[in-house]
């Protein structure tokens, strides 16, 4: 229950990317002070991981994603990758492949760089889902879940 909360924290944060709409302010905003040297390295390997993920993920090749996951990922599915290739096998019947990336961002949170990837699917093109891999340092994956990220428009309506 607690990852659930804390991966609905996240998308929360992310949810402006979910919009089709891009928005850009009228005056740049302030300049923030730089970030520590390691923070873009990890975000950038965290964004190439998560995609590795991914690409497995929807290829069906859940052997090597299932070794990612650390204890606390995998007791979602009763610690059973028969449970987990089952929740994938699901997921293709109801949904379908992804139609369309809408966006795609890694935000840190105690620690752990959390890969996001909001995208459409091909039975429900109309509302939006977000894949979600807690990552530790060295990789591994501590949360995993996939959330309804709502709506998506086309555009602005008139």
């Amino acid at each position: 229950m607690r990852s659930a909360v804390r991966l609905l924290a996240l998308l929360m944060l992310a949810a402006p990317l979910a919009s089709a709409q891009v928005q850009i302010p009228a005056t740049p905003p302030p300049k923030a002070a730089p970030a520590p040297a390691s923070a873009p390295v990890a975000g950038e390997m965290a964004l190439a991981r998560g995609r590795q993920l991914v690409q497995w993920f929807y290829a069906q090749q859940l052997e090597p994603v299932w070794a990612a996951f650390l204890p606390s990922a995998r007791q979602d599915f009763a610690n059973d990758l028969a449970a987990f290739q089952s929740y994938r096998a699901a997921g293709i019947q109801n949904y379908g492949r992804e139609t369309s990336l809408i966006s795609e961002r890694v935000l840190e949170d105690s620690g752990v760089q959390y890969y996001l990837r909001t995208a459409r699917f091909e039975r429900g093109p109309d509302v939006a889902w977000t894949l979600v891999f807690g990552l530790n340092a060295q990789g591994q994956v501590v949360q995993f879940g996939i959330l309804n990220a709502g709506p998506v428009s086309d555009g602005p309506s008139t």
